[in-house]
């Protein structure tokens, strides 16, 4: 009779039409998922094709991808399907900025997407869920789209991860989810995160008898009175697969009574030469390569087409687009089963050395590997993986190096074969690359313990690795223990080189009182040991190092550790590192000359390359430098950027950090309320997290309490900043210490030597200590009276302030009184300049409390009209306040000294240090050049 396949569904009319609404909410822009669940042959995949066809009517588009039993180790296999089915002809969106964090996560699935020297990210399930979920997003456009996966009860781990947070936020997104899966395996998980997420599974009844009926008739065209309608509603017992395969059986008086029976009868109709084809294809698998078949068998092309034709005339093999596969996975092992133990293992056998002279890549490896299991050759499989490892390494893909590399080891292992240990070991070292830190931490200790009086070299390598998990996860003492015992066991220079910064970072991380020193020279020996090694990445690591060490002590070191580690990354192309390292040092330029644009090349070359981790710290350490130099709009808009896939992704501490920077935003914006109810939330959040809270409180609160003029309220935050960390040197420079100094050096209470050895303890080449403990100084300084050092002190501290505008203004504003009381200097060209910073920062509040005193004073305060234009971005960026760019534009009209002091209410001698500092930092050699320099800004 041939094939019979029903032309319509049959006993699904309710499930369908709750799926075909589904997709009209796609359309319209509502997510949500249909799981179609049920046994074997009960239709999952046709309601889901027929779905299909119902989506491309409608307008939306489609993508689908499944998992197969030979597929569950591979990560992701299903979606890496869709994806790579959708984006068939679809170049990396380069201008995307919601997918441009994610291109790292993105390349593992699509790898015509990657960008340059990409390799494996270390990324967390969430976060490649979010990925996916914006990959599927910008593929829906504004028609939607409908992702179709199947046989989920195969699915790997990673794909379960990702898929249940794809699940949880699908509604956010036009797509339509349609999952396929049994309630069994990984299946039982798939229903109930689909339940969490608030969508009902459909379960797919087996059919009554008289849909069974109903089906034959639409099955049977022209009423064929040979089919026996009751004993095939019997024999079938509701199988909507058997039903078909029944009818496809000719000789209806000899119908077999069970699906297994069905198959075998269908391979009897085929001559032996066609049969042996088919029993090959099942060992090799349910997708079916017929080049490697034919190969396998020593057969014709002839021959392997006409078996093609035939196992599809019979009902065993359907086509799918350009492939083949089987009918059903249940034909494939009813026809797998059936072969004797050694006709299997021959055809696994031919059929893997077919595999291995076919250059097929990474799966065709993995391929090989079952092939030769099957065979029972399970060394031999596992070498394959092993090397299959070791080429995914070399070539950045350290997930596909991971999954090879633990089928290896798991291989060995079972088989008692040797090398177990070495492939164990060689999987720590790759799950740390690609932070599967409790993983490696797990196998790591299981390993040591076989490991441990039995192999020296292998015990070594193992205490090392642990000792880096140890250090990831800040368990300072596990990771001295195992550094101890390696360090007993060290013999190469390679490993003494590894063991010295691993020490060295260990006490780093511990941060005892007294070792900052004998860090600094651990890091230091770290570096000559690793040159020695000829060891790129080792010796880009210990300028790493001891950047971070330097960073506490003297920016200028810190920088030039950092300079050697960026050439070093750039000239062996450590793309990782590299973002590492322009992070660390866009973090020192900050500090030292309030400059953003080394973090901002970071943030922007960690979006392009799609490494979310870099992307997120550069991120917010860019957000932190757009507060510090006055641009708190942008500062709030990045951090909330980062705070809101921190909050998708579940990562808490990452979302307490964007909320402490957006509090920050907040109150330097004068935004009090809001600031608290950011910095609340961002203690809630991480509550042990000592450097946050020393943030919150020195700089939302206590810095937000100096702009509104609460100088009691500021003690007490700045108060109970030190409180949360006061035996241990701060990770970021102390925010409490300079400003609460530079009160008490106002209300008089702190003497100048105390405030010198502040300055000489403090990080050298930061202006953020310079400003407030050299204001301080000059405020003692004056009180004592010591007059014109106290003016030499406050020039340098308030040259510090250059880039930083609002600090700068609060400086002033505090040691204004010490100027009134004491005549040391000017107070109000202190005032004045603070009034003009206040303004243009658009802390009004802040402007008029400065009017005030200049009132107090006996001066004129003219309002500042609201209006005026604000510092352009280039002078701002060279350090040009808002009275310097007052002055500038008085001298592009010729203006004199005093003239230009008439309109801006200040003394000639006041003016003239600003013609001063605007010749410095805008490179202008006279007055004349300045002027040129302003003329050429006025509008045409």
């Amino acid at each position: 009779m041939g094939t019979i396949r029903c032309p319509v569904l049959v006993g699904r009319e309710d499930e369908f039409a709750r799926a075909d609404a589904a997709l009209a909410d796609a359309r319209s822009g509502h997510g949500s998922v249909v799981a179609f669940v049920g046994e074997g042959g009960i239709g999952k995949t046709r309601i889901a094709k027929d779905l299909m066809t119902a989506a491309r009517r409608r307008g939306l588009r489609v993508v689908a991808g499944r998992s197969t039993l030979e597929s569950n180790g591979v990560p992701l296999r299903p979606w890496a399907e869709a994806l790579m089915a959708g984006t068939r002809d679809v170049e990396w969106p380069a201008g995307n900025s919601k997918l441009a964090p994610y291109r790292a996560a993105l390349g593992m699935l699509v790898p015509r997407w990657r960008g340059e020297a990409w390799s494996t990210p270390a990324e967390a399930a969430v976060v490649v869920g979010e990925a996916i979920l914006r990959a599927l997003e910008h593929l829906a456009g504004s028609d939607g789209l409908l992702v179709v996966l199947d046989d989920l009860h195969f699915a790997d781990e990673q794909t379960m991860q990702s898929l249940g947070f794809v699940v949880d936020h699908i509604a956010e997104v036009p797509v339509l989810l349609c999952l396929g899966l049994r309630d069994e395996g990984n299946g039982v998980r798939i229903i109930a995160a689909v339940n969490r997420a608030g969508f009902a599974e459909s379960r797919l009844a087996r059919l009554t008898p008289p849909q069974v009926m109903e089906m034959v008739d639409r099955c049977s065209t022209g009423g064929n009175k040979l089919v026996d309608i009751e004993s095939i509603a019997e024999d079938s017992e509701g199988l909507p697969l058997l039903v078909e395969d029944l009818l496809s059986v000719d000789a209806p008086g000899q119908r077999p009574r069970r699906f297994a029976d069905v198959v075998r009868a269908h391979l009897q109709a085929l001559p032996i030469e066609h049969r042996q084809v088919v029993q090959a294809a099942a060992v090799f698998g349910e997708r079916i390569d017929w080049q490697l078949i034919a190969d396998a068998l020593s057969l014709d092309g002839g021959m392997a087409s006409e078996s093609l034709a035939r196992a599809i005339g019979e009902g065993l093999f359907v086509p799918e687009g350009e492939h083949v596969r089987f009918r059903h996975a249940l034909t494939r092992s009813v026809i797998a089963a059936d072969l004797v133990p050694i006709k299997r293992a021959e055809l696994a056998l031919a059929l893997a050395n077919a595999v291995r002279r076919t250059p097929v890549g990474f799966e065709g490896d993995l391929l090989t590997a079952d092939l030769l299991v099957e065979a029972g050759q399970a060394a031999v499989a596992s070498d394959v993986l092993a090397a299959a490892g070791e080429r995914a390494e070399a070539a950045g893909e350290l997930a596909d190096s991971a999954v090879a590399r633990g089928r290896a080891f798991r291989l060995a292992r079972d088989h008692n074969l040797p090398g177990s240990l070495q492939l164990g070991t060689s999987l720590v070292r790759v799950d740390l690359q690609i932070g599967r830190i409790a993983d490696a931490v797990v196998l790591g200790n299981e390993l040591l313990t076989r490991s441990d009086g039995t192999n020296r070299e292998i015990t070594l390598e193992l205490h090392l690795l642990l000792a880096k998990a140890c250090l990831d996860l800040a368990e300072w003492v596990d990771a001295e223990a195992h550094l101890i015992t390696a360090r007993g066991l060290a013999d190469t220079e390679i490993v003494l080189a590894q063991l010295v910064l691993l020490e060295a970072e260990c006490a780093f991380g511990a941060d005892r009182p007294g070792q900052r020193a004998a860090v600094e020279h651990q890091a230091e020996k770290a570096i000559a040991m690793a040159r020695r090694t000829d060891d790129d990445r080792l010796l880009c690591d210990a300028y790493l190092f001891a950047g971070r060490v330097a960073r506490l002590r003297d920016l200028n070191d810190a920088a030039a550790a950092l300079e050697q580690a960026l050439e070093i990354a750039e000239k062996a192309k450590l793309s990782v590192h590299r973002l590492r390292v322009l992070d660390e040092l866009g973090t020192v330029e900050m500090l030292r000359d309030a400059r953003t644009d080394r973090l901002e090349r970071a943030y922007n070359e960690a979006l392009r390359v799609g490494a979310f981790g870099s992307a997120a710290s550069a991120g917010l350490n860019l957000a932190s430098a757009y507060a510090m130099t006055g641009r708190h709009s942008q500062c709030a808009q990045l951090a909330s950027d980062v705070e809101a896939s921190a909050v998708r992704l579940g990562l808490r501490n990452l979302e307490a950090a964007s909320q402490l920077t957006l509090g920050i935003a907040a109150a330097f914006s004068g935004d009090r309320d809001k600031a608290e109810v950011h910095c609340a939330r961002a203690e809630q959040l991480a509550p042990t997290d000592g450097d946050l809270r020393v943030g919150v409180w020195a700089i939302a609160h206590g810095i937000g309490a100096l702009i509104d003029g609460d100088r009691m309220r500021a003690r007490r935050a700045f108060a109970t900043a030190r409180s949360h960390s006061p035996e241990r040197h701060a990770r970021i420079l102390d925010a409490s210490l300079g400003p609460s100094m530079l009160l008490d050096a106002v209300a008089g209470v702190v003497s100048p030597t105390v405030l010198r050895a502040a300055l000489a303890a403090e990080v050298r080449g930061a202006r953020w200590s310079q400003l407030w403990l050299g204001t301080a100084l000059a405020a003692s300084l004056a009180t004592v009276g010591e007059p014109a050092e106290a003016a030499d002190e406050l020039v340098t501290a308030l040259g510090s302030a250059d880039r930083y505008p609002l600090f700068g203004a609060i400086a002033r504003r505090v040691i204004a009184d010490t100027a009134v009381a004491t005549g040391f200097t000017d107070p109000v060209d202190l005032l004045r300049d603070a009034e003009a910073a206040f303004t243009a920062l658009g802390l009004p509040r802040s402007a008029e409390a400065t009017r005030a005193m200049l009132r107090s004073l006996g001066h004129a305060a003219p309002r500042q009209r609201h209006s005026a234009p604000a510092i352009a971005e280039d002078l701002r960026r060279a350090g040009v306040t808002a009275r310097e760019a007052d002055v500038l534009a008085y001298l592009g009209e010729r203006r004199t000294n005093r003239e230009i002091a008439a309109q801006l209410y200040l003394s000639p001698k006041t003016v003239e240090k600003h013609v001063a500092a605007l010749a410095s930092k805008l490179g202008a050699a006279n007055r004349v050049e300045l002027a040129d320099i302003a003329r050429r800004r006025q509008p045409d």
